[in-house]
């Protein structure tokens, strides 16, 4: 006889489908996000859809305001700035731990994340923004870069910081990483991390993020940006 799915099994389940859906934009910046309608859309209990809220509040995709119930976090040039600034020092210090301590594993991450990325198409023809795949091997590489450095808090504060900034990415479609060549960029961080120059390897991830900020702020975030509230 088939088991019922646990209520911890169905949470994990709506959270990565919720997460999934404001990284690629189906809920829009700023959007509420209503009880009830998603225990519908799912067809999951309150309870769970409100655990699985809760955990993306955690990671600052989500907002929980006191008389408003949840929304998806609102984006502005600022916030991004500020992000990409934290995440210049976090990553950057998570890779130069990693560079200078990471074992043979860790190396050997980072060039297997690397080939899965090279080899992940962008886009589908038809369809816009980035593919699941390649947005999901990107995240994949760009993790991996950092977790040989041995700390569990500062990989998760890394991680946080990476899913918000991906929300701005998601919103250039694939602008940003047909402006220049990011599969060049990707391959020289790989050849530095492994080639253990750690100096080098944080100075080019500096830049590579730098660069995708620059040409958000130029483009998507150049005019006022459409949320639920001004959409």
């Amino acid at each position: 006889m088939a088991t019922s799915p646990s209520g911890s099994t169905l949470t994990e389940h709506v959270y990565e489908q919720l997460r999934a859906g404001i990284l690629k934009g189906r809920y829009v910046p700023g959007s509420p996000l209503r009880l009830a309608a998603l225990s519908k859309e799912f067809g999951v209990s309150m309870a769970v859809v409100r655990e699985a809220l809760v955990r993306l509040a955690e990671q600052h995709l989500v907002a929980l305001a006191p008389n408003q119930g949840f929304r998806v976090i609102t984006i502005s040039r600022q916030d991004l700035i500020d992000l990409t600034d934290l995440r210049i020092r976090l990553e950057g210090l998570a890779l130069q731990r990693s560079v200078e301590s990471g074992d043979m594993g860790w190396e050997a991450n980072v060039v297997a994340t690397h080939h899965r990325l090279e080899r992940a198409p962008l886009t589908h023809p038809g369809e816009p923004g980035a593919t699941e795949e390649w947005s999901a091997a990107h995240a994949a590489f760009h993790d991996a870069l950092g977790v040989g450095c041995g700390s569990p808090r500062l990989i998760a504060f890394a991680r946080t910081l990476r899913d918000s900034s991906e929300l701005y990415r998601q919103l250039s479609g694939t602008a940003v990483e047909r402006s220049r060549d990011v599969k060049a960029e990707h391959r020289e961080l790989m050849e530095l991390a492994t080639g253990r120059q750690a100096d080098e390897a944080v100075e080019a991830l500096r830049r590579h993020l730098q660069w995708t900020t620059d040409a958000l702020l130029e483009s998507v975030l150049a005019e006022p940006v459409a949320t639920a509230a001004n959409a």
